[in-house]
């Protein structure tokens, strides 16, 4: 399957060959249609193995092999790098979460280490729905009307997420009502500084001590968007 692929991976970091270029090859149009692409970040778990790796992928050839990168514990896990050892892998793409399971062909260590392994057979796809939630803790300034509170994001979906406020002598919880529109003030994952985000209020729990309110996101960057399915993802346990 992989003769002479020592040779071309020499190639193509000493010359840059179309072969491995992702930008090159539209691989929703050649071979087996697969929803992956060169440098996305992918997470595997491999038989022998408790916890979770991080590795990026770097090249494939169709039908054959995919190539990824040495996973950053790889110390720790070179002895179980063994041709043939199972691999589930699993990555986030537009929203969606794929898997599929594989094997290790090879290992190789010129111009630098890589892996190579199986081309999937059959790829399993998890929708990230809107319904779907993940718990937070995300510290928010809640701004309603003219009145602002401190509270905290304590779960979030695509879609929106639920606020807590807690009554105080400081602050005291603010009027509500259903379709109130609401600016939160927030630091989200994986982005600097305090962004906000605009929604409308369509639930609310509401006692002497604490405030607890559902939101609906209205007009999401995209960035945002992204980084809530990926935050969604990363706190799953697909494995």
């Amino acid at each position: 399957m992989l003769s002479g692929f020592r040779k071309e991976i020499t190639t193509f970091y000493r010359y840059g060959t179309t072969a491995m270029k992702g930008n090159d090859i539209d691989y929703f149009e050649y071979g087996k249609r697969i929803n992956l692409e060169i440098g996305i970040h992918i997470q595997f778990k491999m038989e022998g193995v408790g916890f979770p790796l991080q590795s990026v992928l770097v090249g494939m050839e169709i039908n054959e092999y995919l190539i990824i990168k040495i996973p950053g514990q790889y110390t720790n896990i070179k002895h179980k790098l063994v041709p043939g050892v199972d691999i589930v892998v699993r990555y986030l793409y537009q929203g969606t979460v794929y898997g599929f399971q594989t094997k290790l062909i090879e290992i190789i260590s010129t111009p630098v280490k890589l892996l190579f392994l199986e081309y999937p057979k059959i790829i399993e796809h998890y929708d990230l729905r809107s319904q779907k939630r993940a718990d937070s803790l995300f510290p928010a300034t809640v701004k309603m009307k003219d009145k602002i509170n401190h509270g905290a994001i304590i779960d979030v979906s695509k879609n929106g997420c639920r606020c807590h406020i807690l009554n105080s002598r400081q602050e005291t919880l603010p009027p509500v009502q259903i379709d109130d529109e609401i600016v939160l003030k927030c630091k989200f994952p994986g982005v600097q500084g305090d962004r906000e985000v605009f929604g409308k209020i369509k639930n609310i729990k509401r006692s002497r001590k604490e405030l607890i309110i559902g939101v609906e996101f209205l007009g999401l960057e995209v960035e945002i968007h992204d980084l809530i399915s990926q935050y969604i993802y990363a706190v799953e346990d697909f494995f």
